[in-house]
């Protein structure tokens, strides 16, 4: 269902019930057997929890069934397409109203048909406590009061994600009936979008209870507080707030920087002094040790860190099924290969001392990895990197897995295999094997990966991807957003002291040393890295007015040779193409609103460039 046809749900109500007296007027004498009138779904409140367990159900993340990794990082060179080697139709500028791509995630507009379920029930919810008895009124009263917590949360979430990628839109906070005039419908102004999302953020957090003190995987108080944080630092950022905004829509035509900080500067700030919240100890200085805490945050079972503030969790036999394993693992293990880093991404990973990776290495005229280093000396690109890239990235020669029957004897240790090994005597080649997990390997190549890398973060090393599913969660939010929402503001507003402290908190837990330098790149360092893949990027990329330098680059992944020649062995790195250059647009730092949409609602206007 979409804007206008959010009336569907009634109108086949009232087509069954027409149905059904024309087949057999004594059905009308019994209750329906898999479903309930609103009287009686508004005399019990489980029943309007199982009203909006249906809806939890479509609070979108990439595609669930493909498990983690298929998300907007796509868009800014996060990870590929697939294998590599192809673009979404965003990536190269098609994308319109009538081609927008799959795999859009949670930026399809179709989110209307959750947000009229949530208006009905908000306006209906007050019966339950009107409908029970007076001795159980206080107690129900307290349950109706966390629903309708549940509820505003759940609508802001819809909201704030149509937002974030389509600025201003129609807010619509009163339930639809059959009759009403939908041809009138505009989009509100930026702005007005936003205070609507963060007014329903502060109900949300007045009704919710803490995180510690409410059911598991459902709305609570931090991820109401966390939404707004998200909202006001988006709102206060270039994109939205530099003056520049084509309009009202996607903007602020006479923004107040300062206030607009200082508000993104509070509502982390609040969430941070609620003390319900904490970066986990991963076992930092020990850097083996925090690589290893980092990545089994990820594989975490269910969502009781006190770092993760929600998520999705998820059962191995029952229920949606996710297959994170099989969908981003190694082909040479029977897995896809899907979703890999880009070997740009790859190399944005700083060295176990903190500096940056290419102040040790160069590429040649050959594409080749050089050391050029005076403390790491090891020809290995892979060698002495910061503990999180080992946690987020599979690389060449990385243990992982052990192998089947029939490829463990090229493999008895059960590595991610993926150089190329060529053996020459006397001038001539009298050996080559490629790597297991190549696309040239023994088994499905056509599943490897184009760039070289897997993505490791969000796999479990316990789950046997070809055969099994993950119960892993799906982590849709974490306090390091906030941490670094509250430094970024900070840094605006000139508290560049206090700012680095809280870009360190997230540097140091994981062995690395504080920063050195400029405190903006230090701040954007983090957020790629400690977020990434975590559908966070593309959105700090169009906010920091980054686009543009985000599309100018080659994509690339790596080529590795281990040459043998008379008995000596060199190995070497290459640069290769993983994808072709993306073609930027100014239209892409907004999604458009489909033709389905603007054909039901002309009077809608469309964004920019579309």
């Amino acid at each position: 269902m979409n804007l206008l046809s959010i009336l569907n749900f009634k109108t086949i109500i009232i087509l069954m019930v027409w149905a059904l007296c024309a087949c057999n007027s004594s059905i009308l004498d019994k209750d329906p057997q898999d479903s309930y009138s609103d009287p009686v779904v508004f005399s019990d409140p489980s029943l309007v929890e199982y009203y909006l367990n249906a809806i939890y159900n479509d609070v979108e993340y990439g595609w669930n069934q493909r498990g983690h990794g298929y998300q907007t990082g796509v868009f800014v060179a996060e990870t590929v397409t697939t294998k590599g080697a192809e673009h979404t139709p965003y990536d190269i500028s098609s994308i319109g109203p009538g081609n927008l791509g799959p795999d859009r995630g949670n930026l399809s507009w179709h989110h209307y048909s959750n947000i009229y379920k949530l208006n009905y029930l908000l306006a209906n919810i007050d019966q339950v406590v009107e409908n029970a008895n007076e001795n159980e009124k206080e107690s129900i009263t307290d349950q109706v009061n966390i629903l309708k917590g549940e509820a505003f949360c759940l609508r802001a979430i819809f909201y704030h994600d149509i937002c974030r990628a389509y600025g201003g839109v129609p807010l619509i906070s009163e339930p639809a009936n059959l009759g009403d005039d939908f041809s009138n419908v505009t989009r509100n102004t930026f702005a007005e979008t936003i205070d609507f999302i963060v007014n329903d953020c502060n109900e949300a957090a007045k009704l919710l209870k803490p995180k510690s003190e409410s059911i598991m995987g459902r709305a609570n108080k931090e991820i109401a507080m966390g939404v707004k944080s998200r909202m006001l630092l988006f709102a206060a950022s270039d994109l939205t707030a530099d003056g520049t905004a084509p309009n009202e829509l996607l903007g602020y035509p006479n923004p107040d920087r300062n206030k607009l900080w200082q508000a993104a500067r509070d509502a982390a700030k609040e969430l941070i002094d609620l003390g319900t919240l904490a970066l986990e100890d991963f076992g930092a200085p020990d850097q083996e040790l925090a690589s290893r805490g980092y990545y089994d945050l990820f594989r975490s079972y269910d969502l009781s860190s006190n770092e993760i503030m929600w998520g999705r969790m998820h059962l191995k036999e029952t229920g949606t099924r996710i297959y994170t394993n099989r969908r981003l693992g190694p082909n040479g293990n029977g897995c896809h290969g899907n979703n890999s880093p880009y070997g740009n991404s790859v190399d944005l990973y700083q060295m176990e001392d903190g500096s940056d990776f290419f102040d040790h290495f160069e590429v040649n005229a050959n594409k080749e990895y050089i050391n050029k280093s005076n403390k790491f000396n090891n020809p290995n690109i892979y060698k002495n990197r910061e503990p999180r890239f080992y946690a987020t990235v599979l690389f060449d020669s990385a243990i992982w897995q052990p192998r089947f029957p029939g490829l463990a004897d090229l493999d008895p240790v059960g590595i991610y295999d993926r150089r190329t090994r060529i053996t020459i005597e006397n001038g001539e080649v009298v050996n080559e094997r490629f790597g297991i997990d190549s696309r040239q390997g023994p088994f499905t190549p056509w599943n490897g990966t184009y760039t070289g890398y897997l993505l490791k973060k969000f796999t479990d090393d316990a789950v046997i991807g070809r055969d099994e599913a993950n119960e892993n969660v799906i982590i849709r939010m974490r306090y390091p957003e906030i941490v670094l929402n509250y430094a970024e503001a900070l840094i605006h507003l000139g508290d560049i002291s206090t700012a680095s402290q809280y870009i360190n908190k997230v540097r140091t837990r994981v062995g690395l040393p504080p920063f050195v330098g400029d405190p903006l790149k230090a701040l954007k360092y983090e957020r790629k890295i400690e977020l990434f893949a975590e559908n966070v990027a593309w959105y700090d990329i169009r906010r920091w007015k980054e686009l543009e330098e985000n599309f100018d680059q080659d994509l690339y992944g790596v080529d590795i040779k281990e040459i043998t020649e008379d008995g000596v062995t060199k190995t070497t790195w290459r640069q290769v193409e993983a994808a072709p250059r993306k073609t930027f647009s100014e239209k892409l730092y907004w999604m458009p609103i489909e033709d389905d949409e603007m054909n039901k609602a002309p009077q809608l206007v469309q964004n920019p460039g579309y």
